[in-house]
């Protein structure tokens, strides 16, 4: 069975990871089949953090390459897994039937095109506009500022509620001083 998986390379406390498709029986940084990309999880600035050739992870994938979670994530992230699931859905239709205790069977089968193959359910074209928006939104996400949460002890909100009740005291005391009639002065 081929995994994909990452190996490790680096320095000691500088850890750079390959990211390989490898026989399972295999150790971590044995020989592997292939190369896919790499992960340098210490990268900064200009360096490059994350490469992985799209094509070749999908190739193997649709052969049947189990992942493993670490390298799932990063597919994920990079939009890999969401090309790999669309690509292999096939079209079905609804079968019923009844079942040997006359009860009701639906089942659902593949549909076949003239040659017995079996048709996919989203065509290529879908496929990379499904993956054009998730990175336009993955974009849009990364660029959003975080807001920032204020946390306040309980002395500091109530101050706050305090203050907030002298003003609103005030501003009724100005308006009832506005509105009672003024004095009448004698006039001389």
């Amino acid at each position: 069975m081929v995994k994909l998986r990452m190996t490790r390379l680096g320095k000691k406390k500088r850890p750079f990871y390959r990211i390989i498709a490898i026989d399972s029986r295999k150790r971590r940084d044995g020989d592997y089949i292939e190369r896919l990309g790499f992960f340098d999880p210490l990268a900064s600035g200009k360096a490059v953090k994350l490469e992985i050739d799209a094509e070749k992870a999908i190739k193997w994938l649709l052969e049947g390459a189990q992942v493993s979670p670490t390298v799932k994530n990063i597919f994920s992230d990079e939009g890999i897994m969401l090309r790999y699931d669309m690509m292999r859905r096939l079209k079905k239709e609804k079968v019923e039937s009844t079942g040997k205790d006359g009860k009701k069977v639906i089942k659902y089968i593949a549909v076949l095109d003239a040659e017995g193959n079996p048709i996919r359910k989203y065509t290529d074209e879908q496929v990379e506009e499904a993956y054009k928006n998730f990175m336009a939104l993955r974009e849009k996400k990364k660029n959003k500022k975080p807001v920032e949460k204020k946390v306040l002890s309980k002395k500091a909100k109530a101050k706050i509620e305090a203050a907030k009740k002298a003003s609103a005291d005030a501003a009724e005391a100005a308006k009832k001083a506005a509105e009672a009639p003024a004095p009448e002065t004698p006039a001389s």
